[in-house]
């Protein structure tokens, strides 16, 4: 696949980036975690090398949740397919 060059902007810096992604994508996900940095930059309080790590730790623990829903969402459903019909 052709990796692409892709500039996005976070907190007012940009960054070029080397991806196999599609550059819409790339941007629309770059948007979210600008959002997301600015969010928690203005929450906390956090000075501009502090707000990345914040923002990466609520990410991480954002993905973390949604796995561990999947994971339960999976389960009750092979327990749903599991159980023989009335």
């Amino acid at each position: 696949m052709k990796r692409n060059k892709v500039v996005v902007r976070l907190m007012g810096r940009d960054y070029a980036l080397l991806t196999d992604e599609d550059t819409a994508q790339v941007q629309r996900i770059a948007r979210y975690v600008d959002r997301r940095m600015r969010e928690v930059a203005i929450t906390t309080h956090a000075g501009e090398s502090a707000a990345p790590v914040l923002t990466a730790m609520t990410l991480a623990g954002e993905l973390f949740r949604a796995q561990d829903e999947n994971a339960r969402l999976k389960r009750e459903l092979a327990a749903m397919q599991q159980k023989p019909e009335a």
